[in-house]
C-alpha cells in the first residue's frame, strides 16, 4: 500500500510561470543557473541555487548562499509569484517532448513509506548534498524540488488522469528552454487520489534521491515538512535513457595499451558508429574510432552485476584503470543520454577526455528489480528525460529563516 497526502502548497502565478518555474537545480552548473535567471528575476532558480549571485571564490554551501536563497523566495511570496492555495491538494503533472507523454500526481509521500522501504531507494546519495538540501529546506522552511517516482501502473489512476485531462482547465503550463511541454491541474477530488494509491503496491524513487533523503532527515523537526514533495508516474509513461562515461586520463596506458586491456574482459570489435542501444553492448571511442565492447552477464547473478556500468566498473574502470569509486574519482566524467553519443566523440576529439564509453539505457524493469532486492545501482546509471519543473507547486511548512 502506498501513503500519500494532499500538499499545503504555494502554487505558480500561472501569468508568469515561465519564467518562475525552473529547471531541477541539480542539473545545472553555477553559469548555466547565471544564464537562466539572466533577465529573469523571479525564477525559482534563484531559490534552489542562489550561489549564482556570488562568484566563484563562494563555495555553494556558505551561509550567505542560504540567507540570500531565503531572501529570494521571501520576494516571490510578497510579489505573488508564488500563490498560497486554499486548502491541501494533489495536482496532475503532465509533460510532452515530441510524440512521448508522461504523466503523474504531484502529492506528499509518506515518510513512514520511505523509513520501511514501502518507497524503495536504488542510489547511495552523498552527505555534502543532502546536507546543502537540509539547510536550504531548514532556511526557506518549504521544498521545492519534486522527487520523480515510478508505480506499477493501476488502471483506476490512469483513468483519472484521463478524465482530469479531458474535463479541467489546467492551473498552468509551460513550454520550457528544450521545447517540453509541462501542464499542471489541480486535481478535483484528492481523496479519491489517496485511496486509490492504497491500490498500489509499493512505488520506487527514479529521481532526486537526495531531495527525499533531506526532506526525510526534517521528518521529526518542529516544524517540519509533512511529506516528500513527490511526482508519482506509473511506469509504463517513464523514458529512460543511457548515462555515459568519459575517462580523461589513460596513464599509465596508452590508447593502444588500454585497447589490449579492454580485449582480455570484453569481446572488442571494430564498430563504424556507437553501439546499438543494447544490453550488453559497450561503446569505446578511442583516437577518433569507435569499438564494440560486447559481454554477456551469468543468469545466476544478482540484478546489478547485470547491468552493463557494473560490468564496465568490475571489468575495466576498476582493475585496470584503479578507478574504486566512480562518484569521487577526477579522471571520470559523466555525460546524459540526452545529449547524444556526439558530444562523446567532440570531447574525446578536442583532447578534454582521453576515451569514451556509451552505454545502453537501463530498462525500468532492471530499476525496479535493483530496488526491489535492496540493492544499489552504479552510480551515474540511470537519465530520466525529461526532467521534472520546479515551481509550479511548493509546499511551504515553516517560517522563512534570513
Amino acid at each position: 500500500m502506498v501513503k500519500i497526502h494532499p500538499i499545503p502548497a504555494l502554487t505558480v502565478d500561472p501569468k508568469s510561470a515561465s519564467e518562475i518555474t525552473c529547471v531541477p537545480y541539480d542539473i545545472v552548473s553555477r553559469e548555466e543557473c547565471r544564464n537562466l535567471a539572466k533577465d529573469h528575476p523571479n525564477t525559482l532558480i534563484r531559490v534552489d541555487r542562489a550561489d549564482l549571485e556570488f562568484p566563484e571564490a563562494v563555495k555553494f554551501n556558505a551561509p550567505e548562499v542560504y540567507r540570500k536563497a531565503a531572501e529570494n523566495f521571501s520576494r516571490l511570496i510578497e510579489n505573488g509569484s508564488l500563490q498560497k492555495e486554499a486548502k491541501p491538494s494533489i495536482y496532475l503533472v503532465r509533460m510532452i517532448e515530441g510524440k512521448h507523454r508522461q504523466r503523474g500526481f504531484a502529492a506528499l509521500a509518506d515518510f513512514g513509506d520511505y523509513a520501511s522501504g514501502q518507497l524503495r531507494k536504488h542510489e547511495f546519495t552523498r552527505p555534502d548534498k543532502e546536507d546543502d538540501r537540509v539547510t536550504l529546506i531548514r532556511h526557506l522552511g518549504a521544498l521545492t524540488g519534486p522527487v520523480l517516482t515510478a508505480y506499477p501502473d493501476l488502471p483506476e489512476l490512469t483513468a483519472q488522469m484521463d478524465e482530469i485531462e479531458l474535463t479541467v482547465k489546467p492551473l498552468a503550463e509551460v513550454t520550457d528552454e528544450r521545447g517540453v511541454k509541462h501542464t499542471v491541474w489541480r486535481c478535483p477530488d484528492a481523496a479519491e487520489i489517496v485511496r486509490l494509491f492504497t491500490q498500489v503496491s509499493r512505488s520506487y524513487i527514479a529521481d532526486g534521491h537526495h531531495r527525499a533523503a533531506a526532506a526525510a532527515r526534517l521528518a521529526k523537526e518542529k516544524p517540519g515538512p509533512l511529506g516528500i514533495l513527490t511526482v508519482y508516474f506509473p511506469a509504463s509513461e517513464l523514458r529512460v535513457l543511457p548515462y555515459h562515461r568519459l575517462v580523461l586520463k589513460l596513464d599509465p596506458f596508452t590508447p593502444a595499451t588500454f585497447l589490449e586491456e579492454a580485449k582480455k574482459v570484453f569481446q572488442v570489435t571494430p564498430s563504424p558508429s556507437a553501439p546499438p542501444d543494447e544490453t550488453g553492448k559497450i561503446g569505446l571511442f578511442l583516437e577518433g574510432k569507435w569499438h564494440q565492447l560486447a559481454w554477456k552477464a551469468d543468469s545466476n547473478s544478482d540484478p546489478v552485476a547485470k547491468l552493463d556500468a557494473s560490468a564496465l566498473q568490475d571489468r575495466l574502470l576498476g582493475p585496470v584503470l584503479q578507478v574504486k569509486d566512480p562518484r569521487t574519482d577526477a579522471r571520470l566524467d559523466f555525460v546524459g543520454g540526452i545529449h547524444g553519443t556526439k558530444s562523446l566523440e567532440d570531447r574525446v576529439n578536442s583532447g578534454q577526455a582521453a576515451a569514451a564509453f556509451s552505454l545502453p539505457a537501463v530498462s525500468l524493469s532492471q530499476i525496479l528489480a535493483v530496488a526491489d532486492a535492496d540493492q544499489i545501482m552504479p552510480p551515474k546509471s540511470t537519465w530520466f528525460e525529461p526532467k521534472l519543473r520546479s515551481g509550479f507547486y511548493v509546499h511551504q511548512f515553516g517560517p522563512i529563516k534570513s
